[in-house]
This record gives C-alpha cells, sequence and structure tokens, in this order.
C-alpha cells in the first residue's frame, strides 16, 4: 500500500468508523486520557486503512453492538477492534520470510516446476516451518491428484476439446494458486539479487 492509499484509506477509517461512533456518543475508554485516546484512534485509522467501507461498516455494527464501560458508552480497546477486523477481513501482508527462503530454494523452485507448489504453500502457511523429507513426500503426494487433474485439462482443451464449467472453475483456481507461488518465488529471487 502506498502514501496515496494509505491516506485514503485512513480518511475511511474516520469517515466509516470513528466518526459516526462517536456522533453516536461512544467516548474513551476509561482507562485512556484524552491524548492516550488521539493516539489510540491515530494507531486505529492506519492500521486498519486496508479495509473496505463494507468491512468498516460490518466492523462499526459490531463495535456498536458490543460497547465497553459500566454503561456501555465506551470505545472497545484497539487490541479487541484489531481482533475483530481481522476476523471480518485479513489484510494483504505479502509473503514472510519464511515463505521467501523457501521459494528461493531449490525445494520451492522444483515444487514450483513438478506443480505443487500450492500445497507446499499452504503447509508453510499453515505450520510456519520447513518441510522436513516425510512432509515433502506427503504434500506430493497429495497433490499428485490435482497436478494430474490439471494436466489432464491442459491436455483436453491443447486438442480443442470442451471442459465442464467444475473443470473451468478448478482449472482457474489452480493456475492462480501456482501463480501466487510463481510470483513469490520471483520474489524472493529479486529481493536475493537486491
Amino acid at each position: 500500500m502506498d502514501a496515496k492509499e494509505q491516506a485514503a484509506g485512513e480518511r475511511r477509517v474516520q469517515e466509516t468508523l470513528i466518526a459516526p461512533l462517536e456522533a453516536l456518543g461512544l467516548a474513551r475508554p476509561s482507562t485512556a486520557t484524552l491524548a492516550k485516546f488521539e493516539v489510540m484512534k491515530k494507531e486505529l485509522r492506519q492500521k486498519l486503512a486496508y479495509m473496505s467501507e463494507d468491512g468498516l461498516v460490518t466492523l462499526r455494527q459490531w463495535v456498536e453492538a458490543h460497547p465497553e464501560g459500566r454503561n456501555g458508552d465506551r470505545f472497545p480497546i484497539p487490541l479487541k477492534i484489531l481482533a475483530r477486523a481481522r476476523d471480518i477481513e485479513v489484510p494483504e501482508t505479502g509473503p514472510s520470510p519464511l515463505m521467501l527462503n523457501v521459494f528461493r530454494d531449490v525445494l520451492g523452485l522444483t515444487a514450483i516446476r513438478e506443480g505443487w507448489a500450492p500445497e507446499l504453500l499452504e503447509f508453510i502457511t499453515a505450520g510456519r516451518e520447513w518441510p522436513g523429507r516425510w512432509s515433502q513426500t506427503k504434500l506430493r503426494e497429495r497433490a499428485d491428484t490435482p497436478v494430474r487433474r490439471l494436466a489432464d485439462i491442459e491436455m483436453r482443451l491443447a486438442r480443442g476439446d470442451r471442459i465442464s464449467a467444475v473443470e473451468e472453475a478448478f482449472r482457474a483456481r489452480r493456475r492462480a494458486a501456482l501463480g501466487k507461488c510463481q510470483a513469490i518465488a520471483d520474489q524472493a529471487r529479486a529481493k536475493g539479487a537486491a
């Protein structure tokens, strides 16, 4: 997100989330001074700038239904708002250092070449660890069916055959997943060269 998008996002957070909640009468948390509350709102604007307007409306509705304080007239602490925001709309953070390292390595490049990179990416995203030999074998086995299915669909398309909507949807998803892995490898290579 560049500076222009960040500024637009912060404005969107202020107009869609913070200002309407303040207009409803929600006040600062009782543990926060006025200066601390201003810092809290600034943090929320910065950290929620990635959210769409629909996501912010959903978040505002959640805050309206879950106010803090004895009388239910206080903003929840930012930690609760940010946690709920991640449940509503996950920020796009880009590849982690582990992802970059895996797809820079022979392991990742082999997975891309052989077609099981989406399963590898799923493994390192969930487990946040480098896959050992046993895990690599299991990932290859799990990817066998989707790899064969994609190859079969591509072969039929090359012959000029028609494929079903289900097969077309599978092909699009699989190619997008493979493209994402290739993009991570390209980014890793670019960072390694820099």
